[in-house]
């Protein structure tokens, strides 16, 4: 069997509650990766087992593979996600398969309390898990019931005793197709209430310290390349109009602004957490310059309809889901050539071994290596 028809079978997708087709987003060629996973099998065949109730919320759901065969079952589902590439997946598949479109709440606000039956995909940051759990614990009644779970390879540590003491006494149950699923019930007698959201690390390059959210980028300490590409900053001419692409909690964007390098700058990601994060660390390192500072929650600068930047900063994504990946980062170099004025330049940092400069070249008249060192290469591209 080819690729591409083997890519095509894998689009089908059977569930207890009927069959769809399935595509990840963003789309590329001959994907070979499915846009379901066996936890979102063991969730459905187990959902599939009792009556579902009238409404549903469903969390961390990547490509709609559980909302929307809920939500074609005749369940209300609300979807909590973080995602907006997962808000667009959803709602491309809803289209595809004729489905009800979910309600979606971000993760930096609450979904209405109340709910009966919780859907839990496990994310593979343990801080963002806790995160979930905690806020859950102030929503929803006693006797509401959890099912959460993950693919054995990307479960982090310690699951149990955060459930256990965020939400309630847990079952793990027997694995299935590669994966294992958890059960709870919310408990009645527990109050805990729920962490501070934000971690914090104090940044050397701005002098002050930075917060995030949990499920933004390096949201301990300051990244390696990040700070690489921190240091070059200073061979680059001021313009207007700069944007910080997959910007995360904001700090190369923070830096550009401070030093005088953008008079305006956009802040770019697809994480409502990381712009969350980025606003919250404008208005502390920067207070009462806000008019300056603009923010876009979407697939990188995909439609960009802004007016077009002279400058992008970007120490672009590098993981495919759980895998090692440059796709994410040759689209958002396409994204950039496209949304770029004539004679701007993109300047985004790399590890050594993901090699950009194919990328680069497709858009870009001219390409040079600014910096690097053994790790990381800083790359500047001018349109």
């Amino acid at each position: 069997m080819s690729a591409a028809a083997d890519s095509a079978s894998q689009a089908i997708c059977d569930t207890p509650f009927g069959r769809f087709q399935l595509q990840r987003y963003p789309a590329r060629k001959q994907e070979l990766l499915r846009a379901w996973s066996g936890a979102d099998a063991l969730l459905l065949e187990t959902l599939a087992t009792a009556p579902l109730p009238d409404s549903v919320l469903v969390i961390n759901d990547d490509f709609g593979a559980l909302s929307l065969p809920l939500a074609s079952a005749g369940a209300a589902c609300t979807l909590w996600t973080d995602s907006a590439l997962a808000l667009q997946a959803v709602r491309d598949n809803a289209v595809a398969n004729g489905s009800p479109l979910p309600e979606v709440v971000w993760s930096t606000d609450l979904p209405s309390p109340g709910a009966a039956l919780v859907v839990l995909r496990i994310p593979k940051q343990k801080a963002l898990l806790e995160y979930q759990l905690a806020q859950l614990a102030q929503l929803l009644p006693p006797g509401a019931l959890l099912l959460a779970a993950g693919m054995d390879k990307h479960l982090p540590a310690g699951i149990d005793e955060l459930i256990n003491h965020h939400f309630g006494p847990c079952e793990r149950q027997r694995g299935r197709h590669k994966a294992h699923l958890w059960r709870a019930h919310r408990g009645g007698g527990l109050t805990t209430a729920p962490p501070e959201p934000y971690s914090s690390y104090y940044c050397e390059p701005l002098g002050t310290a930075l917060r995030s959210m949990p499920n933004v980028f390096s949201r301990q300490g300051l990244d390696l390349g990040t700070r690489f590409l921190l240091e070059h900053l200073p061979q680059l001419p001021p313009v207007t109009r700069a944007v910080d692409l997959a910007c995360g909690n904001g700090v190369i964007g923070l830096v550009a602004l401070q030093r005088g390098l953008a008079a305006e700058l956009w802040f770019c990601d697809e994480s409502a957490q990381a712009i969350a994060s980025a606003r919250r660390n404008l208005e502390s390192v920067l207070p009462g310059d806000h008019g300056m500072a603009h923010f876009h929650h979407g697939d990188g600068m995909r439609d960009w309809t802004a007016p077009a930047p002279e400058l992008i900063l970007c120490n672009p994504p590098f993981h495919l889901q759980h895998t090692v990946d440059d796709y994410a980062g040759r689209r958002l170099i396409s994204q950039a050539a496209a949304a770029l004025a004539s004679g701007g330049q993109l300047c985004l940092v790399a590890n050594r071994h993901l090699d950009y400069r194919g990328a680069l070249g497709h858009g870009f008249r001219q390409l040079r290596v600014l910096a690097q060192n053994r790790k990381f290469r800083v790359y500047l591209a001018s349109r």
